[in-house]
C-alpha cells in the first residue's frame, strides 16, 4: 500500500455509520468498485455489511436503513477492512464528501494495524467545483450536495444512502468529471 501507485485506476468508496460524527460513527456498511478511464467494474465490486450491534442514530436509520436486524448477518469489521484494504490496494482513493469516510476507516485500521490509509484522496466535488470554475462558474452559484452534482451531470441517483448505490453515482460523477473518452 505504501509503494506509489502508477496505474490508471481508482476506487470509488462509501461508508454507512452508525451516527453522523467521524470520531463516534460505527463503520456499518462499506462499498467499492474499481474504475478505469469510463469502466465501472461493477462484477468486482465490494459491498460488506458489517455486523454490528451499535446504537444507531433514528436519523442515520431512516437515511440508510441498516437497522440492527439487517446487520445480524453481516461480517466481522476486521474481516471487512482486510477485503477492503486488499480490495483497494494502493491505488487513489475517490467518493463524496471522502473525508468522513477516510477518518472513520483510519479510526479502525489505525486500531487493527498501526497505521492510517496512505492513499492519494479525491474528492468529487473538488472536481466538480474546479470544472465550474474553468467555465468562469464560481462555488456560490453551485449546488454542492451530492444530489445537486448528480443532478448538474445528468448523472442518476443509484439507491441513495446505501454504499454501492453511492459508489455507483459517484463512479459515474467521477468518469464525467475527469472527461475520459472510449479509446
Amino acid at each position: 500500500m505504501a509503494e506509489p501507485y502508477s496505474g490508471d485506476e481508482v476506487v470509488v468508496l462509501d461508508c454507512e455509520t452508525s451516527v453522523f460524527d467521524k470520531k463516534k460513527g460505527e463503520l456499518l456498511s462499506v462499498a467499492a468498485v474499481r474504475v478505469k478511464g469510463n469502466e465501472i467494474f461493477l462484477t468486482e465490486a465490494l459491498d460488506l455489511t458489517i455486523r454490528s450491534d451499535a446504537v444507531t442514530d433514528p436519523d442515520a436509520v431512516r437515511i440508510h436503513y441498516l437497522r440492527r436486524e439487517d446487520r445480524l448477518a453481516g461480517i466481522e469489521v476486521e474481516d471487512a477492512i482486510e477485503q477492503l484494504l486488499a480490495f483497494i490496494g494502493n491505488r487513489p482513493i475517490c467518493g463524496f464528501y471522502i473525508e468522513y469516510d477516510r477518518a472513520i476507516l483510519n479510526r479502525y485500521i489505525k486500531q487493527l494495524y498501526g497505521f492510517k490509509l496512505p492513499n492519494r484522496f479525491i474528492e468529487v466535488s473538488e472536481l466538480y467545483v474546479k470544472a465550474k470554475r474553468r467555465h468562469h462558474i464560481h462555488e456560490v452559484h453551485l449546488d454542492l450536495r451530492f444530489e445537486g452534482l448528480a443532478k448538474d451531470l445528468q448523472v442518476p441517483v443509484v439507491e441513495r444512502h446505501t454504499a454501492m448505490g453511492d459508489v455507483i453515482s459517484t463512479a459515474l460523477m467521477y468518469i464525467k468529471l475527469t472527461g475520459f473518452r472510449k479509446t
